[in-house]
Formats: structure tokens, sequence, C-alpha cells
């Protein structure tokens, strides 16, 4: 029999082996290269987050700091050089994470955004610079940023709001496989300028809104603080922002709402929402004059009273700017025996007195009255006042468009009382105000103040008619001025309003229909504390104070009320009795203020991170 042979059997194995090996050895090989590709990936895509979290923390660092050296110059927009060698580079210390190095951070010296990335360094470029309304570079580091002026709800150019932009930057530089990875980041840092003539209710303290009948909010609504609604009857008919929470509920410590909370109502579109804290005059009080009470969110705000209050002599006044007494042209000034002095206002807090023929002493030396006294019921306390009639500082008074007596007077009065204190009551009173000159008018004071009648109308306006018109707030033929007060608390006294008859009950002071048409800058007696009396402040329904029986009438009221402080003066608690009947509120936000404010300064700054991008 034959045999047949199996070598080359074997050797086919052998060959099929060995190719199997190869195949496998090439997969592995490839395998290899790819998990080694993947690795280096990783490891380059970790290194890069890395880099990132440490230039995002870089350029938080540089916020904090480019933010509290803007609230010490609230007022100023600042140049680049502000910040250049002033802001301190970060340290290895404060950023652990990264691996040590000789050269850690190299601050950015050129006041343009070109790129100052140095590899030598772990961060570099680190720096914030002034920008144009376009994000581009300025002509020098002294050159402020130039604003980007917004525009008002009529489309118009706003003479109030602006946004001065800054750019930051940071470049972090991290060893990785493969070479370095480099992340280089750029932030826009925004300060925000707006008038709160521009919200028809701003409170820098916690807002409550708890109206009886339907009422209407036109315009926006912002709190610092905390937010409390609790009716349905409370209708918001435009943007509701809030800096801490909002509650479908009361205030707590409040005793006097027991009943069920309700919701209110707002545009389909516009739910109330959280929004940026606004800081009136762009910095905390706190930071530069102390405080030793504070709203729910931290902010201080008894330090804004001093808005109001005429300057220290002695003591630096980083708030000069922005007082009224500094702002005003005229001060006049009551004393504890009713001498009165009319003149110029120093910043030491004292007054020059004008000579009897400056003609300003002439416009207001005839429109002063004194020692009138008043029965302020829920003060449970006699107010002496001194009365300011409008009517007497003006020309034309006849007509429809009345002028100022002197052309040196630039719309601005500080007047108070100054023998006021916790047994002497004082306060100022506005006297025949129907009709504002068009430069407007505002009047401050560190005492309480007192509208009596129609202001700013031009007259008895057809909303004072019968037949209600609240879209009409003035008589046809007069343009409304922008008018504001600012005070310790504002009081409605009504068309009807007799000073004898305030000592007697309620049913003696019977209101009558009342229109006014003016910004309010006042204080409020808040809430009571958990554990309290339980005491309701009133709240923003009872921002301006009654003293009448308003159950048969209307304030109709165009304007923007303003709360940034509590009360010094006027302290005395919401809900006694024998004190008013409360109105037919018929309020409206008047978008005059939009685009022109009152005469003065009064701004609201906020200090906002951008948009944020990587190079």
């Amino acid at each position: 029999m034959k045999m047949t042979s199996n070598h080359k059997l074997s050797g086919s194995s052998l060959l099929v082996v060995v190719s199997t090996m190869s195949i496998l050895m090439g997969v592995v090989a490839i395998a290899a290269q790819y998990t080694t590709t993947v690795s280096r990936s990783v490891q380059r895509t970790n290194t890069m987050e890395q880099a990132l979290t440490a230039a995002d923390a870089t350029i938080e660092t540089l916020f904090t700091n480019w933010r509290t050296i803007c609230r010490f110059s609230p007022t100023t927009p600042l140049a680049t050089s502000s910040f250049l060698g002033v802001i301190p580079v970060p340290t290895a210390s404060q950023l652990p994470t990264l691996p040590s190095a000789t050269n850690f951070a190299k601050a950015g010296t050129s006041y343009t955004i070109n790129d100052e990335y140095d590899s030598a360094y772990t961060i570099s470029n680190v720096k914030v610079v002034a920008v144009d309304a376009t994000l581009s570079s300025l002509s020098s580091a002294d050159v402020p940023p130039v604003p980007a002026v917004g525009l008002s709800q009529t489309g118009t150019a706003s003479t109030t709001s602006a946004t001065y932009n800054y750019v930051a930057s940071a470049d972090v530089t991290l060893p990785t496989v493969g070479g370095n990875t480099v992340a280089k980041v750029r932030r826009v840092f925004s300060k925000q300028q707006l008038s709160p003539w521009n919200w028809a209710i701003f409170y820098n303290d916690p807002l409550e809104i708890h109206p009886g009948p339907q009422f209407t909010v036109t315009g926006w609504v912002h709190t610092n603080s905390s937010l409390y609604t609790g009716h349905n009857t409370l209708w918001f008919a435009d943007k509701v922002t809030y800096g801490a929470d909002w509650t479908i509920g009361f205030m707590p410590g409040d005793a006097r709402h027991p009943e069920t909370p309700t919701t209110p109502h707002w545009p389909a579109s516009l739910r109330p929402a959280l929004g940026q804290e606004q800081q009136p005059f762009g910095l905390d009080a706190s930071v530069i004059f102390g405080s030793s009470s504070s709203s729910s969110s931290g902010a201080t705000s008894d330090s804004y009273h001093k808005l109001i209050e005429p300057p220290v002599a002695g003591s630096t006044d980083p708030l000069a700017n922005s007082r009224f007494w500094n702002q005003a042209s005229v001060a006049i000034k009551v004393d504890s025996s009713n001498n009165v002095t009319i003149g110029t206002p120093n910043s030491d807090g004292t007054i020059t007195a004008f000579a009897s023929s400056n003609p300003l002493y002439q416009m207001f030396s005839n429109a002063i009255s004194t020692n009138q006294a008043i029965q302020d019921n829920r003060e449970g306390a006699n107010v002496r006042l001194v009365t300011l009639d409008v009517s007497a500082i003006e020309n034309n008074t006849s007509g429809l468009s009345p002028t100022y007596k002197s052309s040196g007077f630039n719309g601005i009065v500080y007047i108070y009382d100054s023998s006021a204190s916790s047994t002497a009551r004082r306060g100022v009173r506005l006297l025949n105000g129907s009709k504002i000159p068009s430069t407007g008018l505002t009047v401050a004071s560190q005492n309480p103040v007192y509208v009596q009648g129609d202001f700013n109308t031009g007259g008895s306006p057809p909303s004072n008619a019968s037949s209600s018109d609240p879209t009409k707030p003035q008589v046809s033929g007069y343009n409304r001025a922008s008018c504001s007060i600012l005070t310790d608390a504002v009081n409605i006294l009504s068309n009807s309003w007799n000073d004898a008859n305030s000592f007697a009950g309620t049913s003696s002071r019977v209101a009558s229909n009342t229109t006014v048409n003016a910004a309010i800058v006042s204080g409020i007696v808040a809430t009571a504390s958990v554990g309290g009396d339980g005491s309701y402040s009133g709240g923003a329904e009872n921002f301006p104070r009654f003293l009448e029986d308003w159950s048969r009438a209307t304030l109709t009221y165009y304007g923007s009320m303003v709360e940034l402080y509590k009360s010094q003066q006027s302290i005395g608690e919401w809900g006694k009795a024998n004190v008013y009947s409360p109105p037919t509120r018929q309020w409206y936000f008047d978008n005059n203020f939009k685009t022109t404010p009152p005469p003065g300064s009064l701004m609201i700054y906020s200090y906002v991170k951008g948009r944020w991008s990587v190079l």
C-alpha cells in the first residue's frame, strides 16, 4: 500500500499559525497605539479643562478686584490705568491644583486687548482693560471706557442708562504629553448705569405688596431683597425682579395678614424672576459708612439715608457727588427759633447766606412760612412745619407755562428744620405746587415732607373729576414736568386738607380727589421681625402715607417710588386707629422718566460678568 506524507500539511498549519500570530500582534499593536492615542487625548483634554478652570478662577479674581475698585469711585468710569499694576496676579497658593513653577503668574501691561501671552509663565496676560462700545481698544491707558448708551421705551436715546465695558484676560499654560496646552480666556465686565426712576417701584429692602382692591402696577418692579405678594388682587403689568427670594405669602413677623395667601397676576412671558442686585451709587454704603442693620439680602441700607442729609464737617464724603445737599443750588435751614437761612450749601454742611439783593434770596424769601403745626396721627405727635409755597418761586403763574423767578436756580432745593428730634417733630410742606416750570423741580429734605393738594398738574386735572380719567393726570395744555421728592417719608394731603382738622377724628379729615405727578425717594418703617409686635410696614401700597379718610376719594399718582433706607424721623408704625382710610389708587409709572429725569443725579449701578470666550 502506498502511504501519503504529512509534512506538507504540517507546513501549511505552521504558516496559518504564523499568519494568525502576525495578525494578532498587529491588532495588539494597533490597540496599544489607539490606547496610547486615546490616553494622550484624554490627558490633553483633562489638562485643557484644568487650564480653563484656572483661567476662569483668575478671571473671577480679576472681577472681584475690578468691582471693588470701581465701587470706590462709583460715579467715575475708570480708565485701564486704574487697574494695571493695581490688581494683583494670582499666587500658587491660590491655585494649588496647578503645578508649581518658578514663573507662576505675570500681569499684562498693555492698555489694549492685544495678546500678551508668555509661554514662560503658568498664567500670563492677567489684566483688565477699558474698551469702547464695540469692545475695541482705546487710544491710551488713561482713556475711560466709552459708554454704550441704551434706548428708552420710546426708542429714543436714554439720558440715564449706559454701559461701560472692560475686557479681562488670562492665559494659562500647562505641560502635558506632546507639549504644552494653552487656554486663553477672555471675559467682558460691564458696569451698568441706570436711574432708579426707570422703575415704577424700586426697593433696597424687602418689598411687600398686599393691596385690598385690585391694584395694577405699571412699569418695572425690583427689590434688592425678598419679594412678598399674597393677594390675587395684585396685577403686574411689566417686568418684576428680586435679589433674594419671592414668596407668595407674607413676611415673617407680619401678624396683620392672617389670611390664606393667593397668587398675583403677571404677563404670560414675564413671571417674576431672580435679578441682578442694583446698588445705589454703585457701592454698598456699609463699605464706607458702616451700618447697624441690613436687609435680608445682606446689603445694608441705613447709610443710604445720607443721600438726603447734609454732610458732616471734617469727614471724608465719598457720596459728595450724590448727596442732594451738594447738588442743590439753594439750601434753606430753619432753626429751633424759626430763624430762616437761605443760601449756598457748602461741602461741610454749613450754608453761606445770600445777600438780600441776591435773586435766589428774593425768589425764595417770600415763599417760606414757618411755625405751622399739624397733628400726624401715625406718628402720634404734633409736627411743626416749614412750608414752601411753590407758586411763589415762579413767574407766569396765571398761565400754564411758568418759569422760575431766577435763571440761577438749577431746579434743586434742599430744605430742612435742623431742630428735629424725637421730642420735637419737624416737617416740610409743599403747597400750591400744581404748576411747575418745564425744567422740573427736585425737593430734598432729611425731614418728612407733606405734599398738600394737586402737584405738577397745571390745575385741577380730569382725573380729579367725578368721571375720573387716570390717563390724563394734568389739565389740557399743561406738560407735566419731571419732579422728584427725596425725604425721610412722604405724606400726601388732599385738596381738602385743613390744618385745624388734623387734631380731630378721621371723620373730620375727609379727603377729596387729588393728583400727584412726581418721583419719590423715601423711607419705610419695616415689618416687625419674628418675635416682634407683629406690625406691618404698610407695603408699597402705602409707600406714600395718608392722614385722611380717603374712602370716597381717589389718589391719582404718576411717578416712580424708590425705597433706599429706613425712615429715621417718621417712625410711627402703620395700622394705628384714627389715622386714615385708604383711597382708590390709580397709580401709574411715568414713562417720561425714561428720557427726562428730574433735576439732579441719582444712579443705580450693577456690575455684571458678560460674554465669555476662549481664543
